[in-house]
């Protein structure tokens, strides 16, 4: 059979209504489809399946009604149960599968499928499993869940999964996440994947995954696998594992465009279309292309688009060859935090500023000259730039399927930021802060003005703002250069017991050359704010000189500049061992050996040689001197489950895990003496899956131990406003429980809810800093991580109104308390964020959509400032520098589908 779904959406409707369109062929082939749009299992003897065919099959139908159409003319009975559809022969076929033996059947758990070709997340080997038979926790996101809700980003496609707290306020790219309370910022804790190979090995410094991830039309369906077995079948997983699977082609033409456009101004363009090209040869391309002027009032409008294309070939034996490649080429918003009241402990807007639109990146910051780096298109943001031809093999080999998968990619990324370092202050603060600097840099100062540094007039204050702020633009430029491969083979075994075994290899090399450079800038604390000049006049008002150069404090406080390696091997195994009819052990085992390397270039300074300013004093630059720092590091990571299927309705499982994370070259930035160290996480989870007609119900109660965390402390040098990069030792931990519920209590109707309960605590968090000379300590233990709320919910419905083709849908995403910083002196309030659309479908081709997210344009801040104010926030006066979600938005689109 062909991919069949391993991981399905919970309590999936009892009938859904499914836009059926499957081509003559295999009916194992159309079975898999219309079990992916319905989130269900299908169970089935691979002797049932073989050499039958349907006629194709097109139009709106209840999934009672396509199954019935599609199987009986084969021979088939398909009906639906609990959990899953259920496939029976009516009539005998002759012709064998080639490929593995069919295992007998087990009373009452159902038989599973046997395939030669399955992508599966969170486990392998050669049966599928029915949902009930899953022993760790995963959600699924299917192609109807997708396209009522089209993510236009990487964060957004994961907003809402249970025990991830996901932060879409910085654009498209560059976000954050925080997986089960493990506090490691961006996409550290878990792997990303596509079609079961990363998007890239490591998530590196300025290098982020999600800057490479551009949901469209072309990927069908997500799983995501949270804890348990991802630390065994992925490397960088300590969390989970998110697998995106891409569209496959099929034997008849086709295909879908689907056109989008918002209130904001964005256009969007994404299909695809597949058709056989040979016998035996099928193809699939698509993409998409968007000009985005970004919800954020920015100078520029950004946009590119991606193309995707594929090519399958049916091997000899029932195996598959796939050779695919992605190229992307865009540039994509990403901003930083940004100055907001507070009051009586409530965070409010700053007149000037709007914190769901607003950005600084005005007309001012379109274009910015760094000292080390030249002129730069500052406001473009993230210019991004890959390349990935990928390679897939799946082959029945001597009762067993071997699997090859392996990518080559090269990307380059211009990335542009503004980081916020500290918060907004009067003029007349920054006057009189700036003031003795001047007069003993210039004699004979008699004051200080504070002008526009366009035009030179002067700063003139809103009603109740006259804050200015210092903001540290960046400008990083990013290679990566890596090859990587995994094989794969996975054979069921007779002793004591039944055995599905899978072992595994999997190797990465990689190159990352990494460059960036620091400013740092005065400006307006409002929208698009103006940069400003501080100068010092004499007592005849003429120029004697300025703490700034066209608006920047300093032309080049930072840079860095190095070039790092890896090169790692991972021996792999993992068992499902059935040891009695309703008792199975899973057990898996990672060992990762990694080689590390990098060549750093250290920093001097300089004079820049303007005696007009003070901004030139100290420009960092490269030295042309280099340290070699190299590592060698190995790690194993481990799991066992002990899975129970109760009844016909109910799984249970425990499972206990230590997983593992080796370190990037990224950790010689730093420096220091320090040897690069792994991160080790020990974690327990008790699951409980239960599916009932209507109703379906999951539960996970975990627990995690991080003996050994390296939080990063970013901060400034408050003599030369450079950028300090530095890590803290400290342990944590997180005791938590996760509740996932689908159901259908009405034909047409379906309620999708989940929710996070979670308490994370930081341990051995001690700080050491100087107070006149004389150390002091500072113990953090026992606070809760930055960011990391301890309550997450979120709650959908949709309804199809019968007889009219709309079925209209609501949401509701609500977050509690969080902190800004470790030491918890800065809280950020709980929200909650209302969306609503209604889909139309006026014909089996033709679907239009009204969508609108945060209709009642909510603050909802996420998190406080990214430099210097993580460990602990400053002080306030009544102003903080936060980050929050974008507003409301109205999109309409089209799609239409052959």
């Amino acid at each position: 059979m062909t991919a069949l779904l391993a991981l399905v959406l919970a309590g999936a409707q009892a009938d859904p209504l499914l836009s059926v369109d499957l081509a003559a062929g295999p009916v194992a082939s159309g079975l898999d489809r219309l079990a992916r749009q319905a989130g269900q299992a299908v169970v089935a003897r691979p002797g049932d399946l073989a050499g039958r065919d349907a006629a194709a099959l097109r139009g709106q139908m209840r999934l009672s009604q396509a199954l019935a159409r599609w199987c009986r003319p084969a021979g088939l009975s398909c009906r639906q149960i609990a959990g899953g559809i259920v496939v029976r022969a009516e009539t005998p076929q002759h012709r064998p599968i080639p490929a593995v033996r069919a295992r007998p059947a087990a009373p009452p758990p159902p038989a599973p499928v046997i395939g030669p070709d399955v992508i599966v997340t969170g486990r392998r080997g050669t049966t599928i499993q029915g949902e009930l038979e899953r022993s760790y926790s995963a959600s699924h996101l299917d192609a109807i869940t997708l396209a009522r809700r089209p993510p236009q980003s990487l964060a957004e496609l994961l907003s809402g999964l249970p025990g991830l707290w996901v932060d879409t306020s910085a654009g498209a790219a560059a976000n954050t996440i925080r997986v089960r309370g493990i506090p490691l910022d961006g996409y550290q804790g878990i792997a990303v994947q596509v079609d079961g190979l990363p998007v890239q090995h490591d998530t590196l410094p300025w290098t982020d995954i999600d800057q490479f991830v551009r949901p469209d039309l072309m990927i069908e369906s997500a799983d995501y696998v949270r804890g348990g077995p991802s630390a065994i079948f992925a490397s960088n997983a300590p969390g989970g594992v998110l697998n995106l699977r891409t569209r496959a082609p099929v034997d008849r033409p086709g295909g879908a465009v689907r056109v989008t456009a918002s209130d904001y101004g964005l256009a969007r363009w994404e299909g695809y279309a597949t058709a056989p090209i040979a016998p035996g040869w099928r193809m699939i391309a698509g993409g998409m292309i968007a000009s985005d002027p970004t919800v954020r009032r920015i100078a520029a409008t950004l946009g590119g688009g991606q193309m995707r294309a594929r090519l399958d070939h049916d091997l000899g034996g029932g195996g598959t060859l796939s050779l695919a490649i992605h190229t992307l080429a865009d540039d994509t918003l990403n901003i930083s935090s940004f100055p907001m009241r507070i009051v009586q402990g409530q965070i409010r807007p700053l007149p000037g500023f709007d914190p769901r639109r607003g950005s600084f990146f005005g007309p001012e910051l379109s274009d910015l000259r760094f000292a080390t780096l030249g002129d730069r298109p500052f406001g473009r943001n993230n210019r991004n730039r890959m390349v990935v031809p990928s390679l897939s093999l799946t082959q029945p080999v001597a009762d067993g399927i071997l699997s090859v998968r392996a990518h080559i990619r090269a990307s380059r990324t211009e990335r542009y930021a503004l980081s916020s370092s500290g918060n907004a202050i009067p003029a007349a603060q920054a006057l009189a802060e700036a003031a003795p600097r001047l007069a003993a840099a210039f004699p004979g100062t008699a004051s200080v003005t504070l002008t526009h540094a366009s035009d030179g007039t002067a700063f003139t204050p809103l009603p109740d703002n006259d804050l200015v702020v210092a903001l540290n633009p960046v400008a990083a430029d990013t290679r990566l250069a890596e090859g990587l491969a995994d094989i794969s083979y996975a054979r069921r075994l007779e002793a004591a017991g039944r055995h599905d075994l899978t072992l595994g290899l999997y190797a990465v090399g990689y190159r990352w050359d990494f460059r960036r450079a620091v400013a740092r800038a005065l400006l307006e604390a409002r929208e698009q704010g103006r940069r400003l000049d501080l100068t010092a006049l004499d007592g005849d008002g003429r120029a004697l000189g300025r703490l700034t150069d066209d608006g920047l404090l300093n032309t080049g406080s930072t840079y860095e500049a190095m070039t790092g390696r890896q090169h790692m091997i991972a021996l792999y195994a993992a068992d499902e061992w059935q040891i009695a009819e309703r008792w199975r052990i899973d057990w898996g085992l990672r060992h990762e050996r990694a080689r590390l390397s990098a060549v750093v270039e250290r920093a001097t300074t300089r004079d820049g040689g303007d005696p007009a300013t003070l901004a030139d004093d100290r420009i960092a630059i490269g030295s042309g001197q280099w340290d070699d720092r190299r590592e060698r590091i190995a790690r194993t990571a481990a799991t066992v489950a002990l899975h129970w299927r109760a009844n016909s309705a109910t799984g249970v499982f425990a499972r206990m895990t230590r997983a593992m994370r080796l370190p990037d070259p990224g950790v010689f930035r730093v420096g220091g003496g320090d040897p690069a160290r792994a991160m080790t996480i020990e974690q327990g989870e008790l699951g409980l899956i239960w599916r009932q007609d209507r109703l379906g119900f999951d539960a996970t109660l975990f627990a995690s131990r991080f003996p050994n965390i390296a939080l990063p402390d970013l901060s400034l040098d408050p003599v030369t406003g450079a950028v300090r990069v530095g890590t803290n030792a400290a342990a944590a931990r997180t005791i938590g429980l996760e509740l996932g519920t689908r159901a259908a209590p009405v034909q047409g109707v379906t309620l999708r809810g989940t929710v996070t309960i979670q308490d994370p605590r930081l341990q051995s968090y001690r700080l050491t800093s100087l107070a006149d000379g004389i150390p002091v300590v500072t113990d953090l233990s026992g606070r809760i991580p930055r960011r990391v709320p301890r309550m997450m919910a979120s709650l959908s419905a949709s309804a199809a109104l019968p007889g009219t083709g709309i079925t209209l849908d609501g949401d509701v995403s609500a977050m509690g308390r969080r902190f800004a910083d470790d030491a918890n002196s800065l809280a950020l309030p709980g929200f909650a964020i209302l969306g609503l659309g209604a889909r139309w479908t006026a014909s089996p081709a033709l679907t239009v959509q009204l969508r609108a997210t945060n209709l009642l344009d909510r603050i909802a801040v996420m998190q406080g400032d990214a430099l210097g104010g993580e460990i602990r926030a400053g002080g306030t006066d009544g102003i903080v520098t936060v980050r929050a979600q974008q507003g409301r938005v109205v999109s309409l689109s089209a799609e239409w589908r052959r």
